[in-house]
């Protein structure tokens, strides 16, 4: 059963999403585009902005 209302995926980067301190690789990066589409996706840890820019490309935004 879907959740009501709008969702929010929360994600960690390095272990999960990339191997720690690497690059996304091109496949996790389409994957993620493609859930995008669907909920808002964040990503929670240890990292500044600056190094999630590095992991995760340019493609970043922070909201507050």
């Amino acid at each position: 059963m879907a959740a009501p209302g709008p969702a929010l995926g929360l994600l960690d980067i390095d272990g999960t999403l990339t191997t720690p301190q690497q690059k996304i690789t091109k496949e996790m990066d389409d994957f993620l585009q493609k859930v995008r589409q669907k909920i808002k996706i964040g990503e929670v840890g240890r990292l500044d902005f600056e190094e999630v820019q590095e992991q995760l490309g340019n493609d970043v935004h922070v909201w507050s």
